[in-house]
């Protein structure tokens, strides 16, 4: 309970500072919309090829794509705000003022701002979802939308755990950027996993996995989420947040303050 009471804090303070500069809020949700409707036109210039891709229908990777915005919203508000100049934190002793504070060090590392102007990607996000099952050949049932609901909580839960190792990398080598390469991968999830030939789609759904990004909240909202489906996705939650704490403990272990 504290740690929620101490993001709710961190959320209301960031968004009244980003609030004091509106503008920035009509150009972000600007470039938001272009990208949606970049991603959409995408679609359907593949679609006018095919009926269905895949096996999804241009409904079903509408919604695909609305998830994966909001996943990635959540991403650009809460994460990388932290995480995109942590190595620049390791290499020169900033990261100590956090690990002296009386605050779980993780916590403050990853989620000690944020970015709330990213919510209209979240916002946009919810609407494309919206408009992808209103063209759906028959509605979700409440048991599709709770398993939706699962799936993107674990997808936004691997989300924040993918990052997190990766910034973690800097305890090892702090010269490795590997943002833009965490990026490009990322950009795998605009589209369902089974578009990809093996061994591509099992590295993109076991070894990194963006299947649970938006294809498998997605399929679960269109398909129904089997419970197979819902117990492999919580599994694969836990672990990568049980394999984040391992690592970022050891990755203290071996941090010695540029300043010390």
């Amino acid at each position: 309970m504290r740690l929620l009471r101490l993001f709710g804090a961190i959320v209301s303070i960031s968004l009244r500072r980003e609030l004091a500069h509106r503008a920035n809020l009509i150009f972000q949700m600007l470039l938001t919309v272009v990208d949606i409707a970049s991603g959409l036109a995408a679609l359907r210039i593949v679609y006018m090829q095919t009926d269905t891709l895949a096996g999804w229908a241009l409904a079903e990777a509408v919604v695909l794509l609305g998830t994966y915005q909001v996943v990635s919203g959540v991403l650009s508000t809460f994460v990388e705000p932290n995480l995109t100049w942590f190595g620049n934190q390791v290499t020169s002793g900033e990261l100590d003022t956090l690990l002296l504070k009386p605050v779980n060090s993780a916590f403050l590392a990853t989620l000690g701002t944020c970015a709330p102007l990213g919510l209209s990607q979240v916002a946009l996000g919810t609407v494309v979802v919206a408009i992808g099952i209103s063209d759906l050949d028959a509605g979700p049932t409440a048991s599709s939308i709770a398993g939706w609901l699962v799936m993107l909580g674990v997808g936004i839960a691997i989300t924040w755990a993918s990052r997190v190792l990766v910034a973690s990398l800097s305890f090892w080598a702090p010269q490795t950027q590997l943002d833009v390469v965490y990026e490009a991968l990322w950009q795998f999830g605009r589209y369902p996993v089974s578009i990809y030939r093996q061994p591509l789609r099992f590295v993109l759904t076991w070894v990194l996995p963006v299947a649970f990004i938006s294809t498998f909240p997605a399929r679960a909202l269109t398909g129904g989420a089997s419970p197979v489906l819902l117990a492999a996705g919580l599994a694969v939650g836990l672990g990568a947040v049980a394999v984040v704490i391992l690592v970022w403990d050891a990755g203290l272990r071996r941090y010695t303050s540029a300043t010390s």
